[in-house]
């Protein structure tokens, strides 16, 4: 990590302001200037948080980095007191904030959104104004926590970072409106390409929706079937796929025999372009 390296970096960030390979050039960004090992972005607007990208610099943990920024987007961002209060400090100015997953009080939020992708810290920046944006970067066990000195260089860098993202989805929302990015359809499909298994399409949308982190009440909603039909697809998806809760089924997800998700046919309403 030096100075220039961190220079370039975001030079080359403001060049893909509008650009498909933005994300992933911010992802660089935040390596060179805080060793940042996944980075995600939220926009936040009526009290719902809308992905804007997951991007991971092992390429093996990009499917976990997307599907845990959907989880947070769909379940925990209201739980999330920490971002809430910077977000409300950012109205004249960015703000930034560093927590440890050891702070972290909601086991559910931890373990899903931490823990199963091995994340020790976050540190996020925070935008309001009429587009509130929270963008992140986090570091896993494997790595260390941030040093003081990763710390000062996001903090110096954040109105640069959170600027070009701004600037970023301005432009994309008005060239192509809502883009292509992973959900609960992109995920039903993956899950029934898994040839040994044989699901059906109503026991892949059931259990694409558990990956999300969706509840009983919302899944029937979703998918059109009463409570008791979720329990029996869910039941039967289990057996099929050989596996007993949760993170199993996330583990099938997330294994390097699998495709990546995120292909240009993959919608959700929970993603704004990147």
């Amino acid at each position: 990590m030096n100075d220039f390296g961190s220079s370039r970096a975001l030079a080359d960030l403001v060049a893909r302001i509008g650009d498909a390979a933005f994300a992933d050039q911010l992802m660089l960004a935040l390596h060179h200037l805080c060793a940042a090992d996944m980075c995600s972005g939220f926009v936040i607007s009526g009290g719902k948080a809308r992905a804007l990208f997951a991007v991971s610099m092992d390429p093996k943990r990009s499917a976990f980095a997307r599907i845990a920024t959907l989880r947070y987007a769909r379940k925990y961002w209201k739980r999330d007191m920490a971002a809430a209060a910077t977000l409300g400090r950012a109205h004249r100015s960015a703000q930034t904030t560093r927590r440890p997953s050891s702070v972290i009080r909601d086991l559910d939020y931890r373990l899903e959104c931490y823990a199963e992708g091995d994340v020790i810290e976050r540190i996020s920046v925070c935008k309001a104004g009429d587009i509130q944006i929270i963008a992140n970067a986090y570091r896993q066990r494997v790595s260390g926590p941030f040093s003081q000195q990763h710390i000062e260089q996001f903090e110096a860098a954040s109105p640069i970072v959170i600027a070009a993202i701004d600037k970023h989805l301005r432009l994309t929302r008005l060239s192509r409106g809502v883009a292509a990015m992973p959900g609960a359809d992109a995920i039903a499909t993956r899950l029934r390409g898994i040839e040994s298994a044989g699901l059906s399409l109503r026991e892949a949308q059931v259990l694409a929706r558990i990956v999300l982190g969706a509840d009983q009440n919302t899944i029937a909603r979703e998918v059109g079937v009463k409570i008791s039909s979720v329990v029996t697809y869910r039941r039967r998806g289990y057996a099929k796929l050989g596996i007993r809760n949760k993170s199993e089924l996330r583990s099938c997800l997330t294994g390097p025999a699998q495709p990546p998700l995120g292909s240009p046919r993959d919608t959700s309403d929970d993603w704004i372009g990147h």
